[in-house]
């Protein structure tokens, strides 16, 4: 990431929810180079990225594939803060339909990526995404 004062923040996080939202419907393994080695959940309760990873594995489990996945980004924002720290976030609402031997499920509804800018790097500390659950 640049480190200058025209970088912009605003499409890096952008960029990095497409690539969830996309590895998403996927079901790629690549959705972990989005995600923060620790989440921040309601309540300040923190979470590793392991966790995060196993109950990934567990919802793509449960479909044999995710087909039409589709979404749009609503809102954008972020926050710079000192010590080339910032917080952000990307919302929009997403849709797919899940498929399990050949019997499908829409599933959809808003969701909201929270980032910390970490190291240089917007990294996605919380997720709200439809057929994800803590």
């Amino acid at each position: 990431m640049q480190e200058n004062s025209t970088f912009n923040h605003g499409a890096d996080i952008v960029s990095s929810a497409i690539r969830f939202t996309s590895a998403w419907f996927k079901q790629s393994k690549a959705i972990i180079e989005e995600l923060s080695d620790f989440f921040i959940l309601p309540g300040g309760k923190i979470v590793e990225k392991q966790v995060i990873i196993s109950r990934l594995k567990g919802i793509f489990g449960q479909s044999d594939e995710y087909v039409g996945g589709r979404y749009d980004i609503i809102d954008t924002h972020f926050e710079l803060l000192s010590g080339g720290k910032g917080m952000g976030f990307v919302e929009g609402v997403a849709g797919f339909r899940a498929v399990l031997k050949k019997e499908s499920k829409i599933v959809s509804g808003p969701f909201k990526l929270y980032f910390a800018l970490q190291n240089g790097h917007w990294k996605i500390v919380n997720i709200e995404f439809p057929g994800f659950a803590y």
